[in-house]
């Protein structure tokens, strides 16, 4: 194990912080949405299937109607069957199924959810979950943030900010350590980074303007963020226009025109 992973290893997350990050008191037990098998339901029919599921208050029985979905290929129930691992553990106080967490992650992954690069992201980071690996960590973030999640952002943002603090080690050799670390981050986004860079396109924009907005791998530069985020909005991509409404970015000149 390398010294970073090491250095993470005792930065031990609460499963509530785990489950804030990752992230009605109906008690419906329908069985009228039950009347055929779910793999012969319409994608409109599981997509009412999976709103009403949402709504059920008992957490096994929320979970088994997230299976049926999950295992007939409807991906937002992939998600839903995380979310359902973390509360299962927090209701019964028992250990987070990480193993299950981490299938369903990389089934929401394969099949485009930035989420599931999001809680990829989380496990590879949690020393609960097995050895830390934070190239791939950061790695999965990136992949998220490129979907538009700003959690991913967040968590990667925590990545790239993190300063080296060993009590025995002088403020320099701690800056050094420091430094280290952001130098392994940076080696490990270049590949995808210069990927977006030719690619030239949405995921581009999104990243990009992200990355330039909050500092993470490019210097902050608002005005390189504005300009992507321009083009987010020129697309139609609603995190353009929404991020274009922070008076952050507004300036003099109206970019409409």
């Amino acid at each position: 194990m390398g010294f970073f992973e090491k250095l993470f290893q005792g930065q031990q997350i609460s499963e509530e912080e785990q489950r804030r990050r990752m992230g009605g008191n109906a008690s419906l037990r329908e069985t009228a949405d039950h009347q055929k098998p779910v793999r012969e339901m319409s994608e409109e029919e599981k997509l009412h299937y999976w709103a009403r599921g949402r709504e059920i208050s008992d957490i096994r029985e929320r979970m088994k109607r997230m299976e049926e979905l999950a295992e007939a290929g409807f991906d937002a129930a992939y998600v839903s069957l995380i979310d359902g691992y973390f509360d299962l553990a927090e209701e019964t106080h028992t250990e987070i199924a990480f193993d299950k967490v981490e299938y369903w992650a990389r089934k929401a992954a394969q099949a485009g959810l930035p989420a599931g690069h999001t809680h990829l992201g989380m496990l590879y980071a949690s020393p609960k979950y097995g050895e830390v690996d934070l190239e791939n960590a950061a790695a999965e973030y990136l992949l998220a943030i490129e979907g538009g999640d700003e959690s991913a952002v967040r968590l990667l943002g925590d990545f790239w900010n993190h300063e080296i603090h060993i009590p025995d080690r002088s403020e320099e050799e701690n800056a050094e350590y420091t430094a280290a670390f952001r130098q392994m981050l940076t080696e490990t986004l270049e590949p995808e980074i210069e990927r977006l860079r030719a690619e030239n396109g949405e995921k581009t924009f999104v990243a990009f303007g992200l990355l330039y907005y909050y500092g993470i791998y490019f210097k902050q530069d608002l005005d390189k963020a504005k300009e992507y985020f321009i083009k987010l909005d020129e697309i139609g991509n609603s995190l353009g226009r929404r991020m274009l409404a922070n008076p952050v970015l507004e300036d003099d000149e109206d970019y409409e025109e």
